[in-house]
């Protein structure tokens, strides 16, 4: 009998924590610029809370504002940042399992110009998008010009005002396309691949722990590289 009472009550507090937990939407920020990979890291995060109940929205906002309002509570996270924003955004929880590796390229006007990391940036006048937390942090010191979105960095270069434009590579590759940029030409190799790391406000700690469980269990099974391929997002290897 005393089992019997255990067992149910067991089961009544799982029901209600699944009921709980399905009221809840969150709203998770994504970059301005839409593309195949961010599109590819949305669907799995979308997937990953769909898995515990929770139905997940995204909004689109400058990088930097993104983190302020997160890290204010004003939105409920980040789809995809770099490791350790921490440190300075508190009130955000990393998720510890990594479902997308940035690209980071330079994209400028000459195609035989070599890349070899960070440091072979610093003769070039450099530009990228404000809020673009890994090029802010690796170009201390250098010749650089930070713009309102990724667009306009990009038309800088296009028109020759600038030399060099740090991007992720979807990103970049998606703007040289629609705006039919004739000018500019994606670099290899990259200078940097990182992981990427979804982040939630502390209001949601609760979710914490199930959201890491799913995502591992994703990756071990392999659902993150089926959705990277379903989006045509193949990495440029070594």
């Amino acid at each position: 009998m005393v089992f019997r009472l255990i067992v149910a009550g067991l089961l009544a507090l799982f029901a209600a924590t699944s009921a709980h937990a399905e009221d809840r939407q969150l709203t998770f920020n994504f970059p301005q610029e839409k593309n195949a990979f961010h599109d590819a890291a949305a669907e799995i995060i979308r997937q990953a809370y769909a898995a515990i109940g929770v139905a997940v929205v995204f909004k689109s906002l400058p990088a930097e504002r993104a983190l302020q309002m997160s890290n204010r509570g004003r939105s409920d996270g980040e789809l995809m940042r770099i490791e350790g924003i921490e440190a300075k955004y508190s009130n955000l929880i990393p998720i510890p399992v990594s479902h997308v590796t940035a690209e980071q390229m330079a994209f400028g006007h000459d195609p035989t110009l070599k890349i070899d990391g960070w440091q072979s940036l610093k003769p070039y006048r450099l530009v990228f998008h404000r809020g673009y937390k890994v090029a802010e942090q690796n170009t201390v010191g250098m010749d650089r010009h930070l713009t309102g979105n990724d667009v306009n960095a990009f038309t800088m270069v296009e028109n020759k005002r600038m030399d060099i434009v740090i991007a992720n590579r979807f990103s970049g590759e998606k703007i040289i396309a629609d705006h039919g940029l004739k000018n500019v030409v994606m670099l290899l190799p990259p200078v940097q691949r990182d992981p990427l790391f979804h982040y939630i406000h502390s209001n949601h700690s609760d979710l914490v722990a199930d959201v890491t469980g799913v995502m591992k269990s994703m990756k071990q099974h392999g659902d993150f590289a089926r959705i990277l391929n379903q989006f045509g997002v193949v990495s440029l290897g070594e």
